[in-house]
């Protein structure tokens, strides 16, 4: 009876090791490749304007208290680990830091980009998930920030295709 008392408590003993290992793998597999996505080489945030974009489209006055920006709402990748053309741009005359999150259809976060200082653009970089072939309808989240505090964000929808 005490053997068997035992067995049952190995067998517990073993079942749970056995969740525990399988949970921490999922866990350890979906960061895996957003930790070597995000180590990879993306965009390069810089100084000034977007270039190649009609000088109308330039934002240059902003109103204390709102948010405005120019975004691509076309942004093509080559592939899921390849720079793609999100030409964001944070006009000088914006009060905030501006960082741009798209999320796809579910929810999930597919993009975060660097923060973005008024006065400054990013014209490529990658996506922070990995994200198969196709043409996604996405939303997404401008989030101003100022003095590192979050102040407001405003939202819409762009389109990602990866190629």
């Amino acid at each position: 009876m005490a053997e068997n008392k035992a067995k049952v408590k190995t067998a517990v003993i073993i079942a749970v090791s056995l969740v525990a290992i399988v949970v921490s793998v999922l866990v350890i597999v979906q960061a895996v490749p957003k930790v070597r996505l995000n180590l990879a080489d993306g965009g390069t945030v810089r100084d000034g304007i977007l270039p190649e974009v009609d000088e109308s489209l330039h934002i240059t006055d902003v109103p204390e208290g709102e948010i405005r920006y120019l975004i691509n709402k076309q942004i093509v990748f080559d592939g899921p680990y390849s720079l793609g053309d999100v030409m964001l741009e944070n006009p000088e005359a914006c009060g905030y830091d501006l960082q741009f999150v798209i999320y796809n259809t579910q929810g999930e976060m597919i993009y975060t980009s660097p923060m973005i200082k008024a006065g400054q653009y990013l014209e490529k970089d990658k996506l922070t998930a990995v994200v198969k072939s196709g043409v996604y309808n996405c939303s997404y989240s401008a989030l101003a920030y100022r003095d590192g505090k979050l102040m407001g964000e405003v939202n819409g929808v762009v389109n990602v295709t990866v190629k």
